[in-house]
């Protein structure tokens, strides 16, 4: 380990490079992280303040709120869950919407006890509406009136909230048979339902899984490009030291201490990329607009970074094979290639 830290201080130029080489690697994986986090997040926020942990929907939904419709009355016993799309006019223009109904006051989603016909809004609809204001359901002419403000977006598309009584009332209004999109809890009306937890019902809002196996994907080359980097930089460094090396080992210096200041020189300069990126990732998540979906999440951001760590150590095995191979009395007399 000294042997590793004085070559690093003594050519600090060379290895500076190398860190920030690996800096920008490891960056470009966490800031990727923070956006796939951000996007997770954002699809279907409105089901991460839900503090409900079980739903039974309809079998054939395959497991999409939007898909699934339970024959249940207004007056069921059962807490449940509403879901739907709708398009809205606000002063005469269009907007597209998911309509949650809850249970009026219970501490399922926002908590607030609305009367028939109110909803709370997420405010990335418009920046224009406040109390008092009424949102006309563009396909039955149904008019809700906003109370307030809540936030939850489902499928990248901004949420508006309201109670079971005025869902029932608005398909009484629209001439539509009564139904929900899911029983909240362990007790169903159904012989057969689905049962779904919460992050299960994340992974199936539409589009999510697609999107972070993208990001997945991307993560997993740049972690692989990162290593290859890395170690074609060590194993080049290793070869332009071919001499120094040789003379080291004549001297009885073993390959082994060798080996372990090549080690704590990829691990440290590794490291210190990893703990770095970290940081600006806090500072970036402080600086970008809230509209922008980006979230740090630090347990995934260690994940990253340690399977980074690991990696590079891996990588660094070619250089480790490359020293062992090296015979002094040949690089001693300038025979080695």
């Amino acid at each position: 380990m000294q042997l590793g830290w004085k070559e690093m201080w003594r050519q600090k130029r060379k290895f500076s490079m190398l860190f920030v080489i690996t800096f920008l690697i490891v960056m470009l994986t966490t800031l990727i992280t923070g956006l796939a986090d951000g996007l997770a997040y954002d699809n279907g926020s409105a089901l991460h303040e839900l503090n409900a942990t079980t739903y039974q929907l309809d079998p054939d939904s395959e497991g999409q709120l939007t898909r699934s419709f339970i024959d249940v009355t207004a007056n069921t016993s059962n807490e449940t869950m509403s879901v739907r799309p709708l398009t809205v006019t606000i002063d005469g223009k269009k907007e597209e919407v998911t309509l949650f109904a809850l249970p009026s006051g219970s501490n399922i989603g926002p908590g607030t006890y609305l009367e028939t016909g109110e909803v709370l809004f997420d405010s990335s609809l418009s920046e224009q509406l406040g109390t008092g204001d009424t949102l006309t359901d563009f396909a039955s002419e149904y008019r809700f009136t906003i109370a307030g403000e809540a936030p939850g977006r489902y499928s990248h598309g901004p949420v508006i909230y309201t109670t079971n009584e005025t869902w029932f009332d608005y398909l009484d209004y629209s001439e539509q048979r009564p139904y929900v999109s899911a029983e909240i809890g362990t007790e169903s009306t159904m012989s057969n339902p689905l049962v779904m937890s919460q992050q299960d019902l994340i992974e199936s809002v539409p589009g999510y899984s697609a999107e972070q196996s993208t990001f997945t994907m991307m993560r997993a080359f740049l972690l692989v490009i990162g290593t290859f980097i890395l170690t074609a930089f060590f194993y080049l460094f290793t070869l332009q030291k071919l001499p120094e090396l040789g003379i080291l080992k004549a001297i009885g210096l073993s390959p082994r201490i060798i080996g372990r200041a090549l080690l704590f020189q990829v691990i440290v300069i590794v490291s210190a990329a990893v703990a770095t990126s970290i940081e600006v990732m806090y500072v970036v998540d402080a600086l970008i607009p809230s509209s922008l979906p980006f979230l740090v999440d630090f347990g995934h951001v260690a994940l990253f970074g340690s399977m980074f760590i690991f990696l590079s150590v891996l990588g660094a095995l070619l250089p480790l094979w490359k020293l062992r191979q090296v015979d002094a009395i040949e690089i001693i007399g300038g025979k080695a290639s």
